[in-house]
């Protein structure tokens, strides 16, 4: 009994907790329970396999193919590019800057005779246009198309006009395109004439369609000065000398109008005088149909030429003939000065001064006199 009561008292001294000893151990015994119970259940658990969407799947396949037959807003359909609106234009499936393109070309006057002519827009290449080809469809000129329609309609043109003094309203009036009148006004801007009406066939963008509609009505009236010279039966065949002339004689040329005879004058008086006939070509703009046709009705008095004085001359007075630039100048007064005056036209050449052309063309102007 003596050993009995210490080992007693050893051991519930040895298993004697504390009250926070004793929740520790609680605390473990449920975790240990818990983590028991859960194997357990989860060997019993039935995992299910995933639902089965093969019906939906189908349903929305079949949905699908009710609802590709509905077009999109952008598409391809068959189009005339003369007469497209910018609204089904939007609605076409190609580049907006190709469409923008289409629509500043038409604006300006242009128009597609055929499908091809569409490849020549800006901004449109091979994919492109193979894309759209098959839909573009432009009516030929015998058919009755829209655009003739739109400018048929409007207005029944009367009376007559002068192509020589039409002003731009009136041009419209006739049934010319803005396009076409600003072409026409700028040819006589530059000096053009219409001595007949076939000659409008001549302006950019006026075709055979146009002119036939406004030949009817073109009365193209005869200067005074024309009028004159019919009335002078007896006179000679007109003949005019180039380094005499005034604008009022040089506007009785075929073709020359008082544009081109204000610039034959300046271009006389730069020169100091025309040498040659074929010196009309140098003239800014000077159309060579215009000179062909009138060259045998000029000619030039060579001893009318003002000659330079080539060992006198100063830099402004050198420098202002047209046939001379400041390398030139600078060249022929450097070498007087160094060498002395010029004994002949010739020492120029040889010096090296211009080359060959120039002092070909120059040479009638010079003297060292």
């Amino acid at each position: 009994m003596r050993m009995e009561k210490p080992f007693r008292q050893l051991f519930k001294e040895y298993f004697n907790f504390s009250r926070k000893d004793r929740n520790a151990v609680i605390i473990l015994g449920v975790l240990i329970g818990l983590v028991f119970i859960a194997h357990f259940v989860v060997d019993h658990i039935e995992i299910k396999t995933p639902n089965d969407f093969s019906g939906f799947e189908q349903a929305l396949e079949k949905w699908e193919g009710q609802n590709s037959d509905i077009p999109e807003f952008y598409s391809l359909f068959e189009f005339n590019p003369n007469t497209v609106s910018k609204e089904k234009l939007d609605s076409l499936s190609i580049p907006s800057f190709v469409k923008r393109n289409l629509l500043s070309y038409r604006a300006a006057g242009g128009q597609f005779e055929k499908p091809s002519d569409v490849r020549k827009l800006y901004g449109m290449n091979d994919s492109i246009f193979s894309l759209i080809e098959p839909f573009i469809a432009i009516p030929e000129k015998n058919a009755p198309s829209v655009v003739k329609k739109e400018q048929a309609d409007p207005v029944i043109i009367s009376g007559t006009f002068d192509p020589n003094e039409a002003n731009a309203e009136e041009l419209l009036r006739f049934g010319f395109d803005r396009f076409q009148v600003s072409n026409l006004l700028k040819y006589r801007e530059k000096g053009g004439d219409f001595s007949r009406p076939e000659d409008l066939m001549k302006i950019y963008g006026i075709d055979s369609a146009i002119f036939a509609l406004v030949k009817p009505h073109i009365l193209i009236r005869e200067k005074p000065e024309e009028i004159a010279l019919e009335e002078e039966n007896s006179s000679p065949p007109l003949l005019i000398e180039l380094n005499s002339a005034d604008s009022l004689q040089l506007i009785c040329l075929k073709g020359v109008g008082p544009v081109f005879a204000s610039r034959i004058l300046k271009y006389r008086e730069l020169l100091g005088g025309y040498y040659s006939v074929s010196q009309l070509m140098e003239v800014y703009g000077f159309p060579e149909e215009t000179f062909l046709s009138i060259k045998e009705n000029i000619f030039t008095d060579t001893m009318k030429v003002e000659k330079i004085r080539i060992n006198f001359v100063d830099f402004p007075g050198l420098l202002r003939h047209p046939y001379l630039n400041k390398v030139h100048v600078e060249a022929i007064l450097n070498y007087r000065q160094k060498n002395g005056p010029f004994i002949s036209n010739d020492q120029v050449l040889k010096a090296g001064l211009i080359d060959t052309a120039t002092f070909v063309n120059l040479l009638p102007y010079l003297t060292c006199r």
